[in-house]
């Protein structure tokens, strides 16, 4: 009983670090680049919804910026993982479609620091 004790508080403690840990890598977003099979199609930079179109001219998704975080809406992909991604306000994550090729890279104004603490 007492080391499931010790177990249960050192995994709450690490929890915690985790998660103070991505609030002090937050930073204020502004923008986005979206890239379409490894080239980039454009930055996004003020508010908005942008629809993303293929090489033939083919919808792909939608991404809404509101000034602070990025997000899919309307993907055009079977799973609509990109979708259900949510909100992104962290310049050192990413947003990606694989059925799609499409990337959406948040652009901070920190340095991005290549730490990935979230993934799938």
């Amino acid at each position: 009983m007492k080391k499931d004790l010790i177990f249960l508080f050192i995994i709450i403690i690490i929890v915690s670090g985790i998660m103070l840990f991505q609030n002090l890598l937050k930073d204020d977003l502004k923008g986005a680049e979206v890239y379409l099979g490894g080239k980039e199609l454009f930055k996004i930079t003020k508010p908005g919804t942008y629809a993303v179109y293929g090489d033939d001219g083919d919808y792909k998704l939608k991404v809404v910026f509101n000034g602070k975080k990025i997000r899919v809406i309307d993907a055009d992909c079977p799973l609509k993982t990109c979708e259900h991604t949510g909100w992104v306000d962290n310049s050192s994550q990413e947003i990606i479609c694989l059925p799609n090729k499409v990337v959406v890279k948040p652009i901070g104004k920190k340095k991005n620091i290549g730490v990935d603490i979230i993934s799938w």
